[in-house]
């Protein structure tokens, strides 16, 4: 994954083009937190490794039905949503509240974008 400064900036910046976002993080593979903003106090280092082990368990899914690696995940939840993107070096999360729900294939194609930085 690129420099952290490059990824604190881009993670700001969809936090000002996506409004619904509650919450951005980036980890490395094993869920050690690289850089997190949420808008309440979360436990960035529980959901980054929660968001870790979804995408190992995923990659073996993927592996034991010839599909591949996991590429991003968007999850339903109770009260908003997590869309997880994962590359080759990190994992980049980000959390939406229920009124995100319009704004996660956005969310989506922002945080592909910056996985590919």
């Amino acid at each position: 994954m690129v420099d952290k400064k490059v990824i604190e900036n881009k993670l700001a910046e969809l936090f000002d083009i996506v409004p619904e976002t509650e919450g951005l993080i980036a980890s490395d593979l094993e869920g050690k937190v690289i850089v997190g903003q949420t808008i309440t106090d979360m436990d960035h280092s529980g959901i980054a490794k929660k968001c870790s082990a979804i995408m190992k368990e995923s990659n073996e899914l993927g592996n034991n039905t010839g599909k591949g690696a996991l590429k991003s995940a968007t999850i339903e939840l109770e009260n908003g949503y997590a869309v997880i993107v994962g590359s080759n070096t990190g994992i980049l999360i980000a959390l939406a509240g229920l009124d995100g729900k319009s704004s996660l294939s956005l969310l989506k194609r922002n945080l592909v974008s910056i996985s590919n930085l």
